[in-house]
């Protein structure tokens, strides 16, 4: 039997009346949580560069996609085969220059990307819209910059965001003098999102640049703690 045939069927048996209790009670909100815990643990296997790991943890993210299929299925809704034939159909019309004639240029492929997207959702006015609501800030600016440069709106170079970054700074400055932490709190975010332009510019990922820092300052923190609960320890008592 096709291994994701088995699975739907091993779903749909979950979800029946002598099913598992828990997987029973679940809906589309409850199982919200476990959908993001899935997919970041698939970006640690990734980092890992453990096949084996990346392995399971794309089969519990998959999992998530069979049980939320069974879940529509079951108010008669979609089926697991409505989202696999969903994708497929967006795969082909989403790549002209592959399964077309269209040019294969990059520029010409995401303006046509573009193109096509708002074909599809008449109902977004701007490029902008369609970008997830619950996306981490850090990450979203970073996908709204990404997709406004394709438009041209960008910063010319580097040097560009340097002085808007200082005058952000130096305002901050005067905002913490005055105590008002709201303006202190707009110029930090202003800050932000100028270094995020910055890594745009020099076609570097702020998100992966922070994850790395985020791990170093976690690795010298151990090592601190260590050495710290270490000499503890050989304190006369």
């Amino acid at each position: 039997m096709n291994q994701v045939k088995r699975l739907e069927k091993l779903m749909a048996q979950l979800r029946a009346k002598n099913g598992c209790p828990w997987d029973r009670k679940q809906t589309h909100h409850t199982l919200k949580p476990y959908l993001i815990e899935e997919a970041h643990e698939v970006l640690d296997a990734i980092d890992s560069k453990n096949p084996d790991d990346l392995r399971e943890e794309l089969g519990d993210l998959l999992l998530q996609v069979i049980f939320h299929s069974q879940l529509a299925k079951e108010k008669k809704r979609f089926t697991l085969n409505d989202v696999a034939q969903t994708i497929s159909d967006k795969l082909v019309r989403r790549h002209p220059h592959v399964f077309g004639k269209s040019s294969r240029k990059m520029d010409s492929i995401l303006k046509k990307w573009e193109e096509l997207k708002r074909e599809e959702k008449p109902e977004r006015q701007s490029a902008l819209d369609g970008l997830p609501k619950s996306l981490p800030s850090l990450l979203k600016a970073q996908r709204m910059q990404d997709k406004v440069s394709r438009h041209g709106f960008l910063p010319e170079t580097a040097q560009d965001t340097f002085k808007p970054i200082e005058d952000e700074w130096k305002k901050f400055q005067d905002a913490k003098k005055k105590k008002n932490r709201k303006q202190m709190e707009a110029h930090l975010g202003e800050m932000m999102f100028r270094m995020t332009w910055l890594a745009q510019l020099e076609k570097l990922n702020a998100e992966t640049a922070l994850s790395r820092t985020n791990q170093e300052f976690k690795d010298q923190f151990q090592k601190w703690e260590k050495q710290t609960t270490t000499q503890k320890n050989k304190r006369p008592r």
